[in-house]
């Protein structure tokens, strides 16, 4: 059994590095008339996407950035280099606050904004224990808890008349990694409660935990993608999708610890083995504009194809976990903003 396991890894790594070799193709449509909201769009594959969708001559392209200086050159490099005739701003936001991501929501809301594609990349990568001013693991709330809580608060926005047809149907493409198959079993989910579990400064004192936490945040964005995509409307509510952009050659993990042996090698391993930022976009722009059929609705995305998403994620345990993960999760934002429980009456 041993033998069998170690010849299906070195099968995965080939393949895996085979696809981290391919060039991908580059999906375009005709985004007239539409509305393309990315956080953490002013570098990386981010702003990469954004000057893709620039270029298909998107109506309003908004960059959701915490720094706004950074994301207003950003919109000057997307302006300067796709020529695209549509409105392009950037506006302010922390995903490390929940104030935040509320102000953003109330803007959309105020300037009466039909959301057509939302894309949520914006992500740490962080082995060390720090708290946001909501008193969340920094991890944890980044790139899981305010993505999910813009997300909700964003779907009133995203609703399609049931006349319309599949094609004209929003978007909801959230940034997943194949870092989830690194977790074979969410150990937190023998807690009583997985996020106050994720959140117990004890707990994440032990580094093994906190070297693991990125990848156990993509796993929980996983889950929140495929259960948010169980639970809308299919005739009115948004294509819903998980995506994968690859090993990428951007600064994500520039806050991890790596130890001073490990460290060399990697910098010598990412320049060989990474994807450009722009390759590692065009799986983004693949979920977000390619033809319905190829972008299931619920679906883990790599590649620019449909994946299967990891053993656990697919288990019995892991599908009885992403519910309890949902019901843990929505309690938490109902008390951080009224309007949550509101909208998922509505689903």
């Amino acid at each position: 059994m041993n033998a069998r396991i170690q010849i299906l890894k070195q099968v995965a790594t080939r393949k895996w590095l085979s696809d981290q070799y391919t060039t991908l193709p580059l999906f375009s449509d005709d985004l007239r008339g539409k509305t393309v909201v990315i956080t953490g769009a002013n570098r990386g594959c981010g702003l990469e996407a954004a000057k893709h969708f620039a270029e298909m001559n998107v109506a309003r392209l908004i960059l959701a950035c915490r720094n706004v200086d950074a994301g207003n050159l950003a919109v000057k490099e997307i302006v300067e280099t796709t020529g695209g005739s549509g409105i392009v701003t950037c506006w302010p936001l922390d995903l490390a606050s929940f104030d935040s991501v509320r102000e953003f929501a109330r803007r959309v809301d105020d300037e009466k904004l039909r959301i057509d594609i939302f894309v949520g990349n914006a992500a740490i990568q962080s082995s060390k224990w720090a708290t946001t001013e909501d008193g969340w693991e920094t991890v944890l709330q980044i790139d899981y808890l305010s993505h999910v809580l813009l997300t909700v608060l964003l779907l009133p926005n995203m609703n399609t008349p049931a006349s319309a047809d599949e094609v004209s149907k929003p978007r909801i493409v959230l940034l997943s990694s194949e870092a989830h198959y690194f977790i074979p079993r969410l150990q937190e989910a023998d807690s009583p409660n997985i996020l106050s579990q994720l959140n117990d400064s004890e707990y994440c004192s032990k580094q093994s935990v906190m070297d693991q936490r990125y990848f156990v945040a993509k796993l929980l964005a996983l889950f929140f993608c495929r259960e948010l995509a169980r639970r809308v409307d299919k005739d009115t509510g948004p294509i819903v999708v998980a995506v994968s952009p690859g090993l990428c050659a951007t600064d994500l993990d520039h806050e991890s610890s790596t130890n001073m042996f490990m460290a060399p090698i990697k910098r010598l391993l990412m320049p060989l083995i990474a994807r450009t930022a722009e390759m590692g976009s065009r799986t983004i722009i693949h979920a977000a504009v390619g033809k319905n059929e190829d972008v299931q609705h619920g679906k883990y995305l790599a590649n620019c194809r449909v994946e299967e998403e990891s053993a656990y994620s697919l288990s019995a345990e892991g599908l009885s976990v992403q519910v309890r993960l949902w019901d843990e999760t929505m309690q938490i934002l109902r008390n951080v903003d009224p309007r949550v429980g509101v909208i998922l009456q509505g689903l």
